[in-house]
Protein backbone atom coordinates (compact mmCIF):
# COMPACT_ATOMS: atom_id res chain seq x y z
CA UNK A 1 0.00 0.00 0.00
CA UNK A 2 1.03 3.64 -1.14
CA UNK A 3 0.48 6.65 0.86
CA UNK A 4 0.74 9.75 -0.25
CA UNK A 5 0.86 12.81 2.17
CA UNK A 6 -0.64 15.91 1.40
CA UNK A 7 1.58 18.94 -0.55
CA UNK A 8 1.81 21.40 2.03
CA UNK A 9 4.03 18.80 4.34
CA UNK A 10 7.48 19.86 2.84
CA UNK A 11 8.11 22.15 5.73
CA UNK A 12 10.51 19.63 7.45
CA UNK A 13 12.39 16.83 5.58
CA UNK A 14 12.25 14.41 8.81
CA UNK A 15 8.44 13.43 9.27
CA UNK A 16 5.41 12.97 6.90
CA UNK A 17 2.24 14.33 7.71
CA UNK A 18 -1.46 13.48 6.06
CA UNK A 19 -5.24 13.19 6.50
CA UNK A 20 -5.98 9.88 7.40
CA UNK A 21 -9.65 8.78 8.96
CA UNK A 22 -9.00 7.68 12.31
CA UNK A 23 -12.28 6.25 13.85
CA UNK A 24 -14.22 7.10 10.67
CA UNK A 25 -13.55 11.27 11.23
CA UNK A 26 -10.66 12.86 9.10
CA UNK A 27 -7.69 13.43 10.82
CA UNK A 28 -4.40 15.47 10.62
CA UNK A 29 -1.59 12.97 11.03
CA UNK A 30 2.16 13.09 11.61
CA UNK A 31 4.01 10.60 10.94
CA UNK A 32 7.22 10.18 12.88
CA UNK A 33 9.70 8.00 13.11
CA UNK A 34 11.32 9.42 15.90
CA UNK A 35 8.42 8.78 18.39
CA UNK A 36 7.97 5.28 19.98
CA UNK A 37 4.45 5.60 20.70
CA UNK A 38 1.32 7.37 18.67
CA UNK A 39 -0.25 9.79 20.55
CA UNK A 40 -4.41 11.55 20.20
CA UNK A 41 -5.23 15.21 21.18
CA UNK A 42 -7.65 15.88 23.67
CA UNK A 43 -9.59 18.31 21.30
CA UNK A 44 -9.75 15.08 18.94
CA UNK A 45 -10.31 12.74 21.32
CA UNK A 46 -13.50 14.92 22.77
CA UNK A 47 -15.22 14.22 19.19
CA UNK A 48 -14.91 10.69 19.58
CA UNK A 49 -17.16 7.67 21.53
CA UNK A 50 -14.08 5.87 22.79
CA UNK A 51 -13.38 4.78 26.23
CA UNK A 52 -10.10 5.53 28.03
CA UNK A 53 -8.21 4.18 30.66
CA UNK A 54 -5.52 5.22 33.22
CA UNK A 55 -2.27 3.97 32.77
CA UNK A 56 -0.49 2.29 35.61
CA UNK A 57 2.41 4.34 35.95
CA UNK A 58 2.29 7.76 33.96
CA UNK A 59 4.54 8.42 31.30
CA UNK A 60 7.05 11.74 30.47
CA UNK A 61 6.71 12.59 27.38
CA UNK A 62 9.50 14.98 25.55
CA UNK A 63 8.12 17.55 23.17
CA UNK A 64 10.35 18.84 20.13
CA UNK A 65 11.08 22.00 21.91
CA UNK A 66 12.58 20.07 25.10
CA UNK A 67 9.36 20.23 27.57
CA UNK A 68 8.09 17.27 29.75
CA UNK A 69 4.53 16.07 29.35
CA UNK A 70 3.46 13.80 31.91
CA UNK A 71 0.85 11.40 29.49
CA UNK A 72 -1.97 9.13 32.16
CA UNK A 73 -3.77 7.85 29.81
CA UNK A 74 -4.65 5.61 27.35
CA UNK A 75 -7.44 5.48 24.16
CA UNK A 76 -7.63 1.95 22.98
CA UNK A 77 -8.43 0.29 19.48
CA UNK A 78 -8.64 3.65 17.58
CA UNK A 79 -10.08 2.37 13.76
CA UNK A 80 -7.15 4.19 11.53
CA UNK A 81 -8.11 3.47 7.79
CA UNK A 82 -5.26 3.16 4.89
CA UNK A 83 -7.27 2.64 1.81
CA UNK A 84 -9.41 -0.06 2.34
CA UNK A 85 -7.93 -1.74 5.29
CA UNK A 86 -8.51 -0.87 8.73
CA UNK A 87 -5.76 -1.05 11.81
CA UNK A 88 -6.66 -0.66 15.62
CA UNK A 89 -4.31 1.07 17.32
CA UNK A 90 -4.16 1.83 21.25
CA UNK A 91 -3.38 5.86 21.49
CA UNK A 92 -1.63 7.80 24.47
CA UNK A 93 -3.59 11.15 24.96
CA UNK A 94 -1.16 13.76 24.71
CA UNK A 95 -2.14 17.75 25.13
CA UNK A 96 -0.72 18.99 21.46
CA UNK A 97 -2.41 21.42 18.84
CA UNK A 98 -0.35 20.79 15.88
CA UNK A 99 -1.94 17.20 15.19
CA UNK A 100 -4.87 15.33 15.52
CA UNK A 101 -2.74 11.79 15.82
CA UNK A 102 0.81 11.03 15.66
CA UNK A 103 1.45 7.74 14.49
CA UNK A 104 5.24 6.41 16.13
CA UNK A 105 6.70 3.72 15.81
CA UNK A 106 4.48 0.81 17.36
CA UNK A 107 2.09 1.42 14.76
CA UNK A 108 4.50 1.99 11.77
CA UNK A 109 7.02 -1.45 12.33
CA UNK A 110 4.53 -4.29 12.76
CA UNK A 111 3.69 -3.01 8.90
CA UNK A 112 7.05 -2.68 7.83
CA UNK A 113 6.56 1.27 7.08
CA UNK A 114 8.94 2.45 4.25
CA UNK A 115 9.28 6.60 5.08
CA UNK A 116 10.76 8.60 1.95
CA UNK A 117 10.83 11.88 3.54
CA UNK A 118 11.95 13.60 0.85
CA UNK A 119 8.81 12.36 -1.55
CA UNK A 120 6.52 12.73 1.00
CA UNK A 121 5.47 9.40 1.09
CA UNK A 122 5.08 5.92 2.75
CA UNK A 123 4.94 2.42 1.67
CA UNK A 124 3.30 -0.18 3.99
CA UNK A 125 3.29 -4.17 3.46
CA UNK A 126 0.18 -4.96 4.23
CA UNK A 127 0.45 -8.57 2.93
CA UNK A 128 -0.17 -10.28 5.62
CA UNK A 129 -4.04 -8.56 5.92
CA UNK A 130 -7.07 -10.43 5.29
Amino acid sequence: MFLLARPEAESSDAVITGTVPVCSRNASVLFDPGSTYSYVSSYFASYLVVPHDSLNAPMYVSTHVGDAIIVDRIYCSFVVTIGSFEICIDLLLLDMVDFDVILGMDWMSPYHAILDCHAKTMTLDLSGFP
